[in-house]
C-alpha cells in the first residue's frame, strides 16, 4: 500500500491526524504532571510533618521525589505507552506475551530511571550544599516540583517512543542506576575490584545496580523488535537483502537476555555463572560491532569508518590494561562500556534514518508525510525473511557464542 502526491484527501487526513494526536499527547501529559504535583504535594506534607529535611538521604527531599516519582513513573509511562504507540507498526507486530512484556519493562525502565537520576542529582547537590536543610515549605515545593517535571517527560517519552529515544532511555538509565550506585555503595574502595563489586552484598546501592542491569537487558530485547523494522524499512527502501536483519536481531536479543542474567546472579552468588553471562554480553557486543558493516550493506560509509575507529579504541584500551598497566580492571571495564554504547547509539541514529523515495513530482510540502505514510505502510506488512536462513543464521550466531563461553569458563576452571 502506497499513498501518492495524487491522493490529497489523504495527507490532509494525515496531517490533521497528526496535529491531533500531538495536541493529545500534550494535554495527557499536563494532567499527569498535575496529579503527579498533588500526590509530591500531599506526600511532602506527610512524610515531612513540618520537619526541615536535607536534599538526599533517607527522608529527604531528594529521597521522597524519587520514590512518589517511581511510583507514579510506572503506571503514566506504561498507559502512555500502550495509549499512543498501539496503532503502530512495531506495537501490531508483536506477539500479545511480548507487547506485555515489552510493556512492563519499559514502564519499570522508565520509573526506575527517574527515581536513580533524582536521587543522583540530589545526591550530588547534597555534595554541594553540605549541611543544607530545607524548611518544610521549600522542601514540599521541591518534591511537588520535581514529581511533576519527571511525570510529564516520562509521560512524552512515552507518547513518543521511537528507536532512537529508546536507545537513549538505555543509555540515561544505565548511566543513572551505575552513578546511583556509585554515590551510595557500601564499600567507598569498590572500583579497586570491577563494576560487579557494585552489585554485591545486601545494600540497597546492591540492589539497584542489579536492577538496573536487569532491566537493562529487557530494554535490549525491546529494541530489538524496533530496531528491526527500522532496518528492514531502511534496506526495503534501498532494495537491498534483508537476510543478515534477523542475525543482528538475534545477537542484540542473546545480549538482553545476557544482561538480564548479570542482573540476577551477582558475582558473589555465583561466581562462574556470573561470569558467564558477563562474557556473553560482552562476546555478542563484540560480534555486533564486526559483524553489522558486514550484513548490512547499506549503511554509510561514515558509519563503517567510524565502526573501525571504535574497534581501534577497544583495542587501545585493552592494551592500556594489558600489557602496559596502565589502569585496573575497573578503569577498562568504564572505557569499554562508554565506547560501546555510543557506538551502539550511533548505530541506532543510522539505522533509524530512512531514505524512502516518495513520488519524485511531489512537492517538498507534501514529501514528508508521504515517506511517512509509505513507510508505516510497509513496516506494517508481516516481516519476512524470517524463514530457514535467517533461523540458521541465528542458531550459528548463538553456538559460536556458547562455544565462546564454554572456552572461557574452562579457562576459569583452570585458574
Amino acid at each position: 500500500m502506497t499513498f501518492s502526491r495524487a491522493d490529497p484527501a489523504t495527507l490532509v487526513e494525515y496531517e490533521r491526524t497528526s496535529a491531533g494526536g500531538r495536541s493529545e499527547v500534550e494535554s495527557g501529559a499536563l494532567i499527569a504532571a498535575a496529579v503527579a504535583a498533588l500526590a509530591g504535594l500531599l506526600g511532602a506534607v506527610v512524610i515531612f510533618g513540618g520537619n526541615a529535611v536535607g536534599l538526599a538521604g533517607t527522608v529527604s527531599v531528594g529521597g521522597l521525589s524519587a520514590q512518589i516519582a517511581g511510583l507514579i513513573g510506572f503506571p503514566v509511562f506504561g498507559w502512555s505507552y500502550v495509549r499512543f504507540t498501539r496503532h503502530s507498526a512495531s506495537w501490531r507486530s508483536r506477539a500479545r506475551v511480548r507487547r506485555i512484556l515489552d510493556t512492563l519493562g519499559l514502564s519499570l525502565t522508565g520509573a526506575a530511571m527517574a527515581g536513580l537520576l533524582i536521587s543522583s542529582v540530589y545526591a550530588v547537590f547534597q555534595l554541594a550544599f553540605r549541611e543544607l536543610l530545607l524548611d518544610p515549605f521549600a522542601a514540599t515545593l521541591f518534591v511537588t516540583l520535581t514529581v511533576a517535571a519527571s511525570t510529564f517527560a516520562l509521560f512524552l517519552l512515552a507518547a513518543e517512543i521511537t528507536t532512537t529515544r529508546l536507545a537513549s532511555l538505555l543509555g540515561l538509565f544505565l548511566a543513572a542506576g551505575v552513578f546511583s550506585s556509585m554515590l551510595t555503595a557500601a564499600d567507598p574502595r569498590w572500583w579497586q575490584a570491577n563494576f560487579s563489586a557494585l552489585g554485591m552484598g545486601g545494600a540497597s546501592s546492591a540492589y539497584a545496580f542489579n536492577l538496573t542491569i536487569l532491566l537493562a537487558g529487557l530494554v535490549m530485547t525491546t529494541l530489538a523488535d524496533y530496531l528491526t523494522l527500522d532496518l528492514r524499512s531502511r534496506q526495503s527502501a534501498a532494495g537491498s537483502d534483508l537476510r543478515g536483519v534477523p542475525l543482528v536481531r538475534i545477537i542484540i536479543i542473546i545480549v538482553g537476555v545476557a544482561l538480564i542474567g548479570v542482573g540476577l546472579v551477582p558475582v558473589d552468588v555465583s561466581f562462574v555463572v556470573h561470569n558467564t553471562f558477563a562474557t556473553s554480553a560482552v562476546v555478542g557486543f563484540v560480534a555486533l560491532i564486526v559483524l553489522v558493516p558486514l550484513v548490512l550493506k547499506d549503511l554509510p560509509r561514515s558509519f563503517v569508518v567510524t565502526t573501525t575507529v571504535f574497534v581501534l579504541a577497544i583495542g587501545g584500551a585493552v592494551l592500556l590494561w594489558y600489557p602496559i598497566g596502565y589502569y585496573n580492571l575497573t578503569a577498562l571495564e568504564l572505557v569499554a562500556v562508554l565506547i560501546v554504547f555510543a557506538w551502539f547509539v550511533l548505530f541506532v541514529r543510522n539505522a533509524s534514518v530512512v531514505d524512502p523515495t516518495p513520488d519524485a513530482a511531489a512537492p517538498v510540502s507534501q514529501a514528508a508525510p508521504v515517506a511517512a505514510l509509505s513507510t508505516a505502510a510497509s513496516a506494517a506488512q508481516p516481516l519476512p525473511g524470517m524463514g530457514r536462513g535467517g533461523r540458521a543464521a541465528g542458531w550459528v550466531a548463538v553456538g559460536g557464542l556458547i562455544g565462546f563461553v564454554g572456552f572461557a569458563i574452562g579457562r576459569l576452571g583452570r585458574r
